[in-house]
This record gives structure tokens, sequence and C-alpha cells, in this order.
């Protein structure tokens, strides 16, 4: 069942890179926090050796990218390559069924990151289902910040990441449990973003 789901991101993210237009991000600037739940705590070392990357290469791309620890956080880079029909990369995280109790009654998610100037995609979702939820938001370069993804904001997908009616309209937060993070639309060469957690917002 995992490798059938993994095949399937992969084949979601190729169609994604064909298919996608830049779609202006929805994300803005995240209010004081105080009433934040940590969903995914990335500031150590031993939950970022439980993500991994699925890049175009399995599908004849040449995009390459890794997952590290440093900065007190999760460094995700590498570099996006548009050659072979390629121009994806992404870090997931593994399933965890605890985040979606924690996510229960959020309004928004919040990535806690520094970015190169460039536009990222959160996809959160229920491995069992076959939709998920995905958002953008604009990195500020070299800019630690919150960024505040209203859950309103993101948009169901399906397998080839192409529209999913079959899926309710609006995310619900009690469903994940799992979060990945992705570069594409055609956003060529070098790439790195740091993210020290992803929580969520009442």
């Amino acid at each position: 069942m995992r490798m059938r789901a993994l095949i399937g991101v992969v084949m979601a993210c190729s169609f994604a890179v064909m298919s996608w237009g830049s779609v202006e991000p929805s994300a803005r600037a995240a209010p004081p926090e105080g009433s934040d739940v940590v969903l995914v705590d990335l500031g150590n070392a031993g939950e970022v050796a439980t993500w991994t990357t699925v890049n175009d290469p399995v599908m004849g791309g040449r995009s390459t990218s890794a997952v590290t620890f440093g900065n007190g956080g999760l460094v995700f880079s590498g570099v996006l390559s548009l050659e072979n029909n390629g121009g994806f990369a992404s870090a997931r995280g593994p399933e965890d069924r605890t985040i979606g109790q924690r996510a229960t009654g959020a309004t928004s998610l919040r990535v806690r990151a520094v970015g190169d100037g460039k536009t990222y995609v959160l996809k959160v979702g229920d491995t069992e289902q076959p939709w998920a939820y995905i958002q953008r938001f604009t990195t500020e370069p070299g800019v630690a910040r919150t960024y505040d993804l209203p859950v309103a904001g993101f948009q169901p997908v399906g397998m080839r990441f192409d529209p999913a009616p079959q899926a309710p309209r609006t995310l619900d937060p009690s469903s994940i449990n799992e979060v990945s993070l992705y570069i594409l639309d055609k956003q060529q060469g070098p790439f790195t973003l740091t993210v020290t957690g992803i929580d969520a917002a009442t």
C-alpha cells in the first residue's frame, strides 16, 4: 500500500509540473503566536531523520534534493531542473495520526521557516484517502517568518494534483496524518528552505 501511495505521489507531482500555473499564494503574515499547537516539531535531528525526499528522477527528471538537520530545523535543499519534463522536488514526513488530533479546530496552519524567496507548497492529507490539500507560500529570502495558511485557503487535489470533485471542499484539520513540502512551478535552480516547525492556530 505504501509503495502504491509513493507511486501516486510521484505521478501527481509529474502532472503538477506540467499542468499547474503560478497561483497567487494565500499565505499572510501571522498574528502574534499564543494559541498555537505544535503539529510537527522539526527542531530536533531525530524528527528530521524520519523525513524522506521524492523527486522527479523517478519519472526521468534530473532534479535533486536532500533533507538534513541544520540551523535549528529541517533543511530542504537541492536543485530544481526542468530537463526531461521534470521540475519537482518534495520532502515528506512520516504518517502520524496524532497530527489530526492536535489540529482539531484549527483555523490556520503555520509554517515557521527561513526561505530563499521562492514559492513552496504545503501539502496535508489523510494517507487513506485518494485526495489531499495544498496551499502555496512565498518566502522572504533569509528572513525567519511564520507563514500563516488559512484552512479555508487549502485546495483539494487528486492523485495527479488535478481537481478532486469527490473530496470535501474544505480541509478538515482533524483528518491530517501526513504533511509534505514541495517546490514546483518551474522555479529552476538551487533552492533552500529551513523549517523549524508546523503549527495549528485556532
